[in-house]
């Protein structure tokens, strides 16, 4: 492996990107990085790198169980609990592809995880929007506010 005098710097950066974000955007950097192993996973599956299969394999699991783990069970709501049961599913099939080297499994697992994965982002648009528009309608509120305001000044006799 080459030294490449600037992964030092592209790390503090990757971190300063992590350290900074939004818990939303963590969120699916991690759907992404989930992903990505198992890529990686089915890649060393298919080339009978099975020390491969299952490092990726348990990386992936472990920012399952890290899902998991954020779910408040007690105080959440019906989707929390069937958050909770389809990672832990997911951790029981990745169990099982590594096992038994199921790259029909993985594919499933990995499709599952992509579409919950897009489901977040598009309820993250929702919610982002629905923000912007409590922003917009509070700075609506201020500026009528303001202008009553100040047609009340004008209405007083300041000895002008």
């Amino acid at each position: 492996m080459s030294y490449n005098p600037y992964n030092k710097y592209v790390k503090k950066y990757q971190e300063s990107n992590v350290n900074t974000a939004d818990p939303k955007k963590i969120m699916i950097m991690l759907f992404d990085a989930c992903i990505q192993f198992l890529g990686k996973a089915a890649i060393a599956i298919e080339e009978k790198k099975y020390a491969d299969k299952t490092a990726n394999i348990n990386s992936a699991k472990q920012i399952l169980r890290e899902f998991m783990r954020t779910i408040d069970l007690e105080n959440g709501n019906d989707t929390s609990k069937h958050l909770y049961v389809f990672y832990n599913r997911q951790i029981n099939n990745l169990t099982k592809v590594s096992v038994h080297r199921d790259l029909e499994l993985l594919k499933k697992v990995t499709q599952d995880l992509t579409d919950i994965r897009n489901a977040f982002i598009e309820a993250i648009k929702i919610v982002n929007q629905d923000l912007a528009k409590t922003e917009q309608e509070e700075e609506r509120i201020k500026y009528e506010n303001d202008l009553a305001e100040a047609e009340n000044y004008s209405e007083h006799d300041y000895g002008v």
